[in-house]
């Protein structure tokens, strides 16, 4: 007994300085509603930018200048918000495909493409949440791990061409390129997509095995019931996921669309930043946090 009275205190204080411990959510105000955000732990790079633009009010104003139904819905461009003069900065990937997914609801950063962005080095301030579809079957998976591919494929094929050193990729590629200029009907895209897959030799000399991983089962299931957009797993950094107001994202990527998939009608994002203790974000939302040793 006298043992018992000697640790209750000690676990008194160590379960009270649990429940204490706190986070960051995020509520984004739109016209179509709110969507309340969490921010992994384990992209701190990614979470701690977001929400330092998140709390100094530089994501209020701003559009969703790129909507793309059963895609995503794309904001934080500071230059169409109270910001104009927008920062113009990158982050490091910061990949974690075997725990954060794009599956409905992931928040990502936008990023420009490999050609010109070989390390996947994520903007500073754009970001796109998912909407996506479902993939029921391994057969309409296996079609975006081939889109995934060819993505991949494609932008280390542009680098090749790019460099000079490859001239008789170069010369195959201009070969299509002026069948295109001869003849407007001649499918240039459909052509420097064979291309680019009969050219994976070269592209595995030069850059290493290209294999793609696949899905492991508990992402088909997610993708099977929850749906998303799996071409994209490990090529953009999925940082966050919005826990509330997932209908939100639907109402915003039906919105009517004009040139550049720019919504016709500005939909605007207001943030406010909000502390809530990790017990409650966990028993409300089901978000785990690393166990410390």
């Amino acid at each position: 007994m006298k043992c018992l009275k000697f640790f209750l205190p000690l676990l008194l204080v160590t379960l009270v300085s649990c429940s204490q411990e706190t986070d960051k959510v995020v509520v984004i105000s739109t016209p179509y509603g709110d969507m309340t955000a969490v921010f992994f732990d384990d992209t701190p790079i990614h979470k701690e930018n977001f929400l330092q633009l998140a709390s100094s009010d530089k994501y209020d104003s701003v559009i969703f200048h790129r909507v793309i139904e059963d895609f995503m819905i794309q904001g934080g461009n500071l230059r169409t918000g109270k910001f104009p003069d927008e920062e113009n900065y990158t982050l490091p990937a910061e990949f974690a495909p075997k725990k954060h997914i794009h599956k409905k609801g992931a928040i990502a950063a936008a990023r420009t493409g490999d050609a010109s962005n070989p390390q996947k080095k994520s903007s500073g301030t754009q970001f796109y949440i998912v909407q996506g579809l479902k993939y029921p079957t391994d057969s309409s998976l296996q079609t975006r791990a081939d889109r995934r591919m060819e993505l991949k494929l494609g932008g280390l094929f542009t680098r090749m061409l790019n460099s000079e050193r490859f001239p008789e990729l170069t010369e195959k590629y201009n070969y299509h390129l002026e069948k295109y200029r001869e003849d407007s009907t001649y499918d240039f895209g459909e052509a420097q997509k064979r291309l680019v897959f009969e050219s994976l030799p070269f592209i595995e000399k030069e850059f290493g095995d290209q294999t793609d991983p696949g899905y492991p089962d508990w992402a088909k299931e997610i993708y099977a019931t929850i749906g998303g957009v799996p071409h994209l797993d490990a090529e953009y950094t999925v940082f966050g996921q919005v826990v509330e107001g997932l209908e939100v994202i639907d109402k915003i990527a039906a919105v009517e669309t004009g040139a550049r998939d720019k919504p016709v009608e500005d939909v605007r994002m207001y943030m406010e930043v909000k502390e809530m203790s990790k017990v409650e974000i966990t028993k409300k939302y089901g978000i785990e946090y690393p166990k410390e040793d």
